[in-house]
Formats: C-alpha cells, structure tokens, sequence
C-alpha cells in the first residue's frame, strides 16, 4: 500500500514543481496568474487565496494541474487588453513564462542523478541488443552492450537457446502450435540464440521468400514446422533474453558522477526521442497491427503505478527518485514539442505572432480555439489509455487492446 502512497505524492509534487516555474516566472513578470489547479476541474473547493487574488483550488480529476493566467480566457476581451495581461508582456517574458520549467527540470534530474551516481546506482532494467530501433547509453536503463563496456556486470553473458516462457493468445507462435518451454532451434537452417532471434525474423520480413522453416524441440522430440511470413514476421513469444548475469551497482567519483549525470540526462533524452519515433512511425504507418501495437504499448498513470508495485521490493529510495526523474524529463521532452495546448506549441506560437506580426488579441482567439481542441483531444487520448491500463490489470477484454 506504501507504494501506491508513495507514487501519488510523487505525482502530485511532479505537478505541483512542472507548474510552479510557470507560476514564479508569470508572478515575476507581473503578468496575473488568476489560479493555480491542483488537477482539473470540477472544483472542489478554493484552498486559499494570496494578496494578488490568485486563487489556489483543488478539483476532482486527478489527471495534471495548471497555472491559468490573465489571457487564458481568450473570449474576454477587456481583460486581455490590461496590462498584466499575458497577452500584453514582451516576448521576452513571455517565452521565459512559458518554458521556465525546463531549466529547473534539467537542473534538479542533474542533481538527483548525480547524488545517486556517488553514492549507490543499479540498472532498473536491461535492454537487449536486438532492440532495433534504439541503442540506450541510461545507466538506469542500458543496452547490454554499453552495461558490458562499462564492466557493471558481474560476469560474463551467454548465449542460450530460446526457450519460450509464455505464448500471446492469437499469435504466430500459438498457431505454430508452440507452447511453454518449446526450445527454437534454428531458423531456415541457421541456428539462432536468444540474441539473435529478433534480429534474424527482421531481415526475413517483406522478403520474395518469405516461407520461414523452424526446427523446434518439444516434449523430448525435434521436429521442423513453418508458416509464410506477413508483415511483421513476429512470433508474439516471451522468453529468457541471458542466462548468468548480473548487474553491479554503478557508483563513481564525485566529479565523476557529475559528467556521467549530464550524460545520463542526454541518454533518456535520446531513448524519449527514438521512443516517441517509433510510436509516430507506426501510428502514421496506417496498419491496423501497428496501431494496435503502439496503443497496447502506451500507459500512464495507471499501467506506471503497476510497474512500480513490481519494482518496490527491488528499488530503493534514490531508485525512487531516479525513476521519478526519469519520467519527468520524458514529459519534459514530451511537452516542448511543438503539439497544441503543450508548451511547446505555446513557444513556437510567441515567435510566430511576433515575426508576422499579428494582432495580438485576434491571434489569441484563433490560439485558444486550437487549444482547446487539442487539450479535449490530448483528455480523451489519456482516459482511453487509463481505461486500457485498468482492463489490463483487472483481466477485462477490450476490443482493440490486449
């Protein structure tokens, strides 16, 4: 139960600072903040209201929190031609307001992962090589190859054959007639490894020949089995990736956990990016599968506490703070790109108004219109995606999701 308490507040005060600097920065600016929400409306009460009349309230749906400041409310008029208005602060101001978050953000994550980097550090997970599309230098999160360069293993990794742990209902492999503990042999005569598995279906897909021949060993027995690939040529198998490894604490220098905290932040940043790649490559790929692929792969918050529930007995508090981090700077990444109702939008938009020099209280009508569109659209993207978290955890069946 500590846990779930645990990450709620974690969650809150992820709101709470990415809003505040928001805050500090308007207030600083002598632009008007009117509230400060504490997740979004409906109200459920105004908890306090300062010298400024600047509102601070709790509302009831506990999805994120927002600085509403004098311009929010494009419809009115009169009040976006006052002069703590947001629409009327230079741009300069105005550009701070809106990304004054980051740097506090980068600063903070250097700090933890620096402190963790001197006192105690260990992966929270590993990734294996044949993850096509990304080579991750995370301390938190490493490819195997750069944990292996690093010598935080404690000995050295084998290869083994792959023996299945778990078949996906509906999948190549269940109709290959493939089970729990069915060891895969070789693939059209080329014997594979627990290493080498993915990365041989992917050279045989979209190819002229796309027949895919199997020897497989099964209750004793080896035999041969295929099927004609389509497009992706994935069995839907879970299976040991290494045999005989461990990770070792990471722990440097004081200075020397400094550098490698700056590098660890370039590191998420480019596993957000690539990650974020792959999910809009595929959902503009418009093929049903890969849709549906990305949209089982999406989670928050809900899918996020599991994941933690599986990690309590291993993390400890520094872990905790490090996977805390972790996620704030993939929102961070996140949310300054240039998306409606993201900050992001909001900076391009600044310089946009500006360098065209558009009315100021026309553009912000056609500014607000965008996004309040995008925001409903960016509400109901995340709801579906608690819902699918829930049926997940529960065992519910939806269509689409698995």
């Amino acid at each position: 139960m500590w846990w779930i308490i645990l990450w709620i507040l974690s969650f809150i005060l992820l709101v709470i600072l990415h809003e505040l600097w928001h805050f500090t920065a308007a207030k600083k600016s002598w632009v008007h903040v009117k509230e400060f929400w504490l997740w979004l409306p409906p109200k459920i009460t105004t908890l306090w209201k300062d010298k400024s009349w600047t509102e601070y309230t709790l509302n009831w749906i506990p999805l994120w929190g927002f600085v509403s400041l004098k311009w929010e409310d494009w419809t009115n008029e009169k009040e976006n031609k006052d002069k703590d208005s947001f629409v009327r602060a230079k741009m300069w101001k105005k550009l701070i307001i809106v990304l004054a978050w980051v740097a506090m953000n980068f600063f903070t994550a250097w700090v933890i992962f620096t402190i963790a980097l001197s006192i105690w550090m260990k992966p929270m997970s590993i990734l294996p090589d044949d993850v096509q599309w990304i080579h991750s230098e995370s301390y938190f999160m490493p490819s195997m190859s750069f944990i292996k360069e690093l010598w935080f293993l404690s000995w050295s990794v084998e290869e083994h054959s792959v023996e299945i742990s778990q078949v996906i209902s509906w999948s190549i492999a269940e109709w290959l007639g493939f089970s729990s503990w069915t060891v895969i042999l070789d693939i059209n005569w080329e014997s594979i490894n627990s290493t080498s598995l993915t990365e041989t279906l992917d050279k045989l897909e979209n190819t002229e020949n796309n027949t895919i021949k199997f020897k497989i060993w099964e209750e004793g027995e080896e035999y041969e089995t295929s099927f004609s690939c389509w497009s992706p040529c994935k069995l839907w198998i879970v299976y040991q990736q290494y045999w005989n490894f461990e990770a070792l604490p990471i722990k440097y220098w004081f200075g020397q956990a400094m550098i490698a905290s700056a590098k660890e932040i370039r590191a998420e940043r480019n596993l957000t990016m690539a990650s974020l790649w792959m999910i809009g490559k595929k959902l503009f790929s418009f093929k049903s599968w890969e849709s549906k692929e990305v949209l089982n792969s999406l989670t928050w918050p809900v899918g996020i506490v599991k994941l933690w529930e599986s990690l309590w007995e291993y993390a400890w508090f520094l872990t905790f703070l490090w996977f805390v981090w972790m996620l704030s700077i993939a929102l961070w990444i996140f949310n300054v790109l240039p998306i409606p109702a993201l900050d992001g939008w909001r900076f391009w938009a600044i310089i946009i108004q500006k360098v065209f020099r558009i009315k100021e209280e026309k553009f912000s009508i056609v500014e607000g219109w965008v996004n309040t569109v995008f925001f409903r659209f960016l509400m109901l993207v995340w709801i579906l995606i608690i819902l699918k978290d829930l049926a997940v955890w529960w065992g519910l069946h939806i269509p689409f999701f698995s």
